[in-house]
C-alpha cells in the first residue's frame, strides 16, 4: 500500500474511528494562500510503512508577503501537524532578514487553540487563521516595545542561564557552561542592549550554533573526570536550517523566557 507524504497525508489508521478526518498541511497552505501567506519552509517525510505514519509530524512555516518596515521583519505562521495522534498547533513567528533567522512566539504572547483531527477541523482552521493574521499589529507593537526596552547586565545573565537550561535540561552532572557561546555578537546590527536584540542574539546562537559545556562523569572505579561536551545546533544541518517539533517548542520557550526575564511579562 502506498503511503503519501506528510504534506498530503489523508489516510485513516486502523485505530481511528469513522469520525477521524486528517487535517492535511496542504489544506492549511490553501487557506493561508488566501490571506497572503506563502509556504517558505516545510519539513515533510514519507513513511515506508503504514504504521509509521502515526508518528510523523509535518512542520510548515508560512510567511506574509508584507515586510515590517522597522528592523526588516516578516510575520510568520508556524504549524505543527501530527498525522494521526494529537492536535494541530499554530504559532506566531517572525523572520529577521538581517540574519535570516526565524523566531517562534511563545504562549505568553498568544496561545492558539489546538485543532483535533475531525470533520470539524477545516471550519475551525478557517476561523483560526484570521485570528492569527489579526495579531499582526499587536505582535509588531510588542516587538517595538522590546526594541525600546534597555535591559541590565543582570537581566541578560539571567536570560542566558535560562536559555541554556532550556537547551540542556536539569542535569546535576554539568560542571560548567560556556555562556559566551550564547552572547556572541555576529553582526553590527546585533550590537545593542535592548530586549529584542538580546533575544535575537541568544536565540540565534542557541538554535543555530550550539553550546559548549563540561560534564562530570564517574567511572566504575570511582574516578571522576571532566568531559568537554557540545550541544549541537537545533535547527542547522549540513543542508541548511530546518525546523522540527523540538526546535519549534524550544524556540517558543526562549521567547517566553525573554518575555518574563527581559520584559517582566508573566
Amino acid at each position: 500500500m502506498k503511503v503519501s507524504t506528510s504534506f498530503v497525508q489523508d489516510q485513516r489508521h486502523t485505530t481511528k474511528s469513522q469520525r477521524f478526518s486528517a487535517v492535511q498541511p496542504s489544506h492549511i497552505a490553501a487557506v493561508l494562500d488566501n490571506h497572503g501567506f506563502n509556504l517558505v519552509h516545510l519539513k515533510s517525510a514519507t513513511a515506508r510503512k503504514q504504521d509509521n505514519a502515526a508518528h510523523q509530524t509535518t512542520i510548515a512555516r508560512y510567511r506574509s508577503a508584507e515586510e515590517f518596515k522597522v528592523g526588516g521583519l516578516h510575520m510568520d505562521l508556524v504549524f505543527k501537524v501530527p498525522h494521526l495522534y494529537g492536535s494541530v498547533e499554530a504559532f506566531l513567528g517572525t523572520y529577521r532578514l538581517v540574519c535570516t533567522n526565524g523566531l517562534v512566539v511563545g504562549s505568553r504572547f498568544f496561545e492558539a487553540p489546538r485543532i483535533r483531527h475531525a470533520a470539524s477541523a477545516l471550519p475551525q482552521l478557517e476561523s483560526l487563521i484570521p485570528q492569527l493574521v489579526a495579531k499582526h499589529d499587536e505582535l509588531f507593537d510588542t516587538i517595538r516595545e522590546m526594541g525600546a526596552r534597555t535591559v541590565t547586565p543582570i537581566q541578560v545573565a539571567d536570560f542566558v542561564r535560562e536559555a541554556a537550561r532550556l537547551r540542556l535540561g536539569e542535569n546535576d552532572k554539568i560542571e560548567s557552561i560556556d555562556y559566551g557561546d550564547l552572547m556572541r555578537i555576529r553582526r553590527p546590527e546585533d550590537n545593542g542592549n535592548d530586549a529584542f536584540t538580546v533575544l535575537n542574539v541568544v536565540q540565534e546562537n542557541l538554535m543555530r550554533f550550539g553550546l559548549q559545556y563540561q560534564m562530570k562523569t564517574v567511572n566504575e572505579a570511582g574516578k571522576t573526570s571532566i568531559r568537554n561536551m557540545l550541544a549541537r545546533p537545533v535547527t542547522r544541518t549540513k543542508l541548511g536550517d530546518t525546523e522540527s517539533t523540538r526546535s519549534v517548542d524550544l524556540n517558543a520557550s526562549v521567547w517566553d523566557a525573554a518575555a518574563q526575564i527581559l520584559m517582566k511579562i508573566g
